[in-house]
């Protein structure tokens, strides 16, 4: 028999099993312990940005460019696949699944529009396959709003894609899982009976989370990430998005003052813009437009310790500081500055729990690429801070 420290392996598994929440209140408590909101937060963003290129009224005008994937530009279907990748995972199978699009196949390397013979044969010309389509996603659209699971399950998109569109457009009825073996599973799981319409399971495990006390005010994104972790994955514990950690090499390097300056001037506006249209996205993602608008730019105003004052929810305020990242040399550490009363603020009592760095990073190309959302006290937590004080400057003159 295998032991570790003469303790047997059989025992270490038993008090490892004891060990784990078994009540399903201390078991989503147990996950939330440690879920890493900055998940949700992008998740939020990407359909915020989704619901600007693409809003509702708009699908009728589409045209076929809009739409198709494969030209190396923006478009429907690309942002629905990829760039809300983070809000739900819709990958697998071939393009074939979009009804239509721009590319080659394994048999023909010409690239040139494709489509699937649900929305056309070999005499329809693009313009028409792609008028078939949009019917198609039109009426998934008004199905989706009156909750016809049949018209839903019966139109001809790919279950995958439709599953995807529903929850970005109605998450207040469809949960953002695509898979339906996974829909299937999850809902077994949940006690949801056995249904005749794919779709329904969708919204039957939306309804879930609003009849518990404790999911009712969680966002998709985070539900999704627990209903995958508990009955998918089978493992509540939560990889973060990105992992904030102390730097191997302790240094301490000379410090610019004139350059915390150059740089609060060159790129910080710049950064600061970036970070408030995400943060915009994240609150029309979470389908709260009108508090978009209501962001109180706070920047010429340094004595409130930070940017943006923003929400999580209606009358849940969240404070934002903006950071440009960079590295401390060519294989250092990433770096910012930090004012003593940011710092000070951040500790407060009534700002600690909703006080969060957005850390902006650049490209190449000298444009902001990348925005890594922060709790502050996490942040503190994983790094090495380092007093940077003020310069203080004078002349200084012999009396007469």
């Amino acid at each position: 028999m295998l032991e570790f420290h003469n303790v047997p392996l059989k025992t270490i598994l038993r008090r490892a099993i004891m060990s784990l929440p078994t009540n399903f209140n201390d078991i989503l408590r147990f996950f939330e312990k440690d879920y890493d909101t900055a998940k949700e937060d992008n998740a939020l963003s990407a359909r915020g940005q989704f619901l600007q290129l693409y809003p509702l009224n708009h699908l009728k005008k589409m045209t076929l460019d809009d739409y198709v994937i494969g030209k190396g530009t923006a478009s429907f279907c690309a942002c629905v696949e990829v760039k809300t990748r983070t809000w739900a995972n819709m990958q697998g199978a071939t393009a074939l699944k979009f009804g239509i699009y721009y590319g080659k196949s394994k048999s023909d390397p010409t690239v040139r529009y494709r489509f699937t013979q649900k929305f056309g044969d070999d005499d329809s010309t693009n313009k028409e396959v792609f008028a078939n389509v949009k019917d198609a996603l039109l009426d998934l659209i008004q199905s989706g709003k009156e909750l016809d699971f049949r018209a839903i399950d019966e139109n001809p998109l790919s279950q995958m894609f439709k599953a995807k569109i529903l929850s970005l457009y109605f998450p207040e009825h469809f949960i953002n899982i695509c898979s339906k073996d996974h829909l299937k599973e999850i809902a077994m799981e949940m006690g949801i009976k056995e249904q005749q319409f794919i779709s329904k399971y969708q919204h039957l495990l939306f309804k879930k989370k609003l009849e518990h006390k404790i999911t009712r005010n969680w966002s998709n994104p985070k539900y999704m990430s627990f209903l995958y972790a508990q009955f998918i994955r089978k493992d509540l514990s939560s990889a973060p998005a990105v992992i904030v950690k102390k730097p191997q090499k302790r240094n301490h390097p000379e410090v610019n003052f004139e350059e915390i300056t150059d740089n609060r001037d060159l790129i910080g506006k710049k950064s600061e813009e970036y970070a408030l249209n995400w943060e915009k996205k994240r609150l029309i993602g979470l389908g709260y437009s009108k508090l978009a608008e209501e962001i109180d730019d706070r920047r010429n105003r340094p004595t409130y310790g930070y940017d943006f004052l923003s929400f999580n929810a209606p009358g849940d305020e969240r404070y934002i500081e903006v950071k440009s990242i960079g590295r401390d040399g060519k294989e250092g550490a990433f770096r910012f500055f930090l004012s003593g009363n940011e710092l000070t603020v951040s500790n407060l009592s009534n700002h600690s729990k909703n006080y969060y760095f957005y850390l902006v990073q650049y490209g190449k190309d000298g444009e902001p690429c990348n925005l890594y959302v922060k709790h502050a006290q996490d942040l503190y937590t994983n790094s090495e801070m380092s007093p940077c004080a003020y310069v203080v400057r004078f002349d200084l003159e012999e009396p007469a």
